[in-house]
């Protein structure tokens, strides 16, 4: 589609050189090839006559110009997204559509399994694309590509609607025939070998080690895993320990030889939350979505955040 002899499809691939500026990232987050975003580069040069990223060293800067685009290309193509590609009206039996929602494995075990359980009951036309958080969720927020956020609500920008779903607490676990299997102590927490998790290429660290990183507590971290649920089966068989939510130690004590502990030492709740742009407000299709998690997140045990 052109308009005013610009081909709008030129837009995304604006944004995403933009925010990535990289041709070869941009195109990965676009699934095309390389050869393919450099053409789209070259076309949206020739029509703003602006180099738009110009090669810095080993990296690509944005001129004044792209700089300048960088608001509105975003808004424009939110717009079109939340506006005018997606229907505002939406009737689970009949709708054929796809949400994208960003989640962890910790999330999905808990609530986000149970939703799309109902959602296949309700709406059997609907399909999802299930995401990990990363440092790209926010932005991906912002430019309507995700339709749901699940995360902790130390997570979540104050820009956009929100919803609490439910509250959780810290769990230390062990194997059950393990020598921490009656109990710690704050000091047999401490000289324990350790199983943690760390996420995507650059490792990032849970929440969980954030918090343990500021209290200066130092742990011999043994084993590095690359979600919350490789967790439990990492500590079966052995003595060491991982600390993970307790709702989702139960999860797993259902299923694995595990015992749960209260942590040795303080540690702080959290709130589980789930967050959408404010121009999806008005999209039935994403608040039928919001509607079922309230409803799952209700039928929780324990009484969920209010």
């Amino acid at each position: 589609m052109r308009f005013d002899r610009l081909d709008l499809n030129l837009l995304v691939a604006l944004d995403a050189l933009i925010e990535d500026r990289s041709v070869s990232s941009a195109a990965k987050r676009l699934y095309l090839s390389q050869p393919a975003l450099s053409g789209a580069l070259n076309r949206l040069r020739d029509y703003f006559a602006d180099d738009l990223l110009v090669q810095s060293g080993r990296q690509m800067i944005l001129t004044p110009k792209a700089e300048e685009l960088r608001g509105p290309v975003r808004e424009a193509l939110l717009f079109i997204r939340s506006r005018i590609t997606t229907p505002l009206e939406f009737d689970p039996a009949t709708a054929e559509r796809k949400f994208s929602i960003v989640a962890s494995d910790y999330a999905y075990h808990v609530l986000v399994g149970d939703v799309l359980l109902d959602a296949y009951n309700q709406a059997p036309g609907v399909t999802f694309e299930l995401s990990s958080p990363d440092r790209l969720g926010g932005e991906r927020l912002e430019r309507g590509e995700i339709d749901l956020m699940i995360t902790i609500n130390t997570h979540l920008s104050d820009a956009h609607p929100k919803q609490p779903l439910y509250s959780d607490e810290h769990a230390v676990i062990c194997w059950s025939e393990g020598r921490h299997k009656d109990g710690l102590t704050r000091e047999s927490f401490i000289e324990a070998g350790h199983v943690i998790a760390v996420f995507g290429p650059e490792r990032h660290p849970a929440f969980t080690e954030l918090f343990f990183a500021q209290q200066g507590l130092n742990r011999r971290v043994e084993v590095s895993m690359p979600s919350f649920a490789a967790l439990p089966p990492a500590v079966v068989g052995t003595d060491r320990l991982a600390t993970m939510y307790r709702r989702h130690a139960e999860y797993f004590a259902k299923r694995l030889p595990i015992t749960i502990h209260a942590p040795p030492l303080p540690m702080p709740a959290v709130v589980e939350e789930m967050q959408w742009h404010s121009l999806r407000t008005n999209d039935h299709g994403v608040q039928w979505l919001v509607g079922l998690f309230k409803a799952r997140a209700a039928a929780l045990p324990r009484n969920p955040v209010e």
